[in-house]
């Protein structure tokens, strides 16, 4: 495999992870979704940085998880992901709500600047920023783990056609993205995440949500050494 191959399996990877990843915010798993999620398997991880330590935990839970749910399971995962994200059934009201807004307005309201600024960029691009059945404020964490995805998806075309300028203005677009848009608030919500479920699948998710966006800004910070292999 020469490094213009290596390089399309690494964006591929990226870009199957952050949709894994938003797919789990944005739905509760159902039938056919569980026994995709059955089929996967976790690597291992080495290392003892906290986005390792991260990863490692939130596969072990998630892998736990998994193998502890059947169909017979679904409606306690999902009472589970409404308990969770929505706070249904919690007298105090209390929740890991999945909204950058939440986390960054002082008011801790839904809404606001972070929400007209993900509807713009996914209108910029033109696609719906609420495709049908996700009828959520478009700073929904699976929104915007969606939109590193697109951006990823759009760094695989630019690297396939050997546009290197393209595929250079994605990296760093993807890394203002993260830096500035995610990382502001993403592990402060998986906290969240932790500290509110009762299960292993949504603090699985949660950690390696943390996990896998450390290794992210690690990786896009280091990024400048790609530009010459397309």
């Amino acid at each position: 495999m020469n490094d213009r191959q290596q390089l399309l399996e690494l964006i591929g990877s990226r870009s199957a992870v952050y949709a894994f990843l938003s797919g789990l915010y944005l739905t509760e798993v159902d039938a056919e979704r569980l026994a995709a999620l059955k089929k996967l398997s976790f690597p291992a991880v080495a290392g003892d940085g906290d986005a390792e330590l991260d990863l490692r935990q939130g596969y072990s839970l998630l892998r736990d998880a998994l193998q502890d749910t059947d169909e017979d399971g679904l409606d306690e995962l999902a009472a589970e992901y409404a308990r969770v994200f929505l706070a249904a059934g919690e007298a105090d009201g209390k929740a890991a709500f999945p909204y950058a807004s939440v986390y960054l307005d002082r008011r801790h309201s839904v809404g606001g600047d972070t929400d007209h600024r993900m509807k713009a960029l996914y209108l910029a691009r033109g696609r719906r920023p609420d495709p049908e059945g996700f009828r959520v404020p478009h700073d929904h964490a699976g929104l915007m783990l969606g939109y590193m995805a697109l951006l990823c998806d759009e760094q695989y075309a630019a690297a396939e056609a050997g546009d290197t300028a393209g595929l250079r203005a994605l990296f760093l677009e993807q890394r203002d993205f993260l830096k500035n848009d995610l990382l502001s608030w993403i592990f402060s919500f998986a906290a969240d995440v932790v500290r509110y479920a009762r299960s292993g699948f949504y603090s699985g998710a949660a950690l390696i949500t943390s996990g896998f966006l450390r290794k992210e800004n690690e990786f896009l910070e280091g990024a400048d050494c790609l530009w010459d292999i397309v």
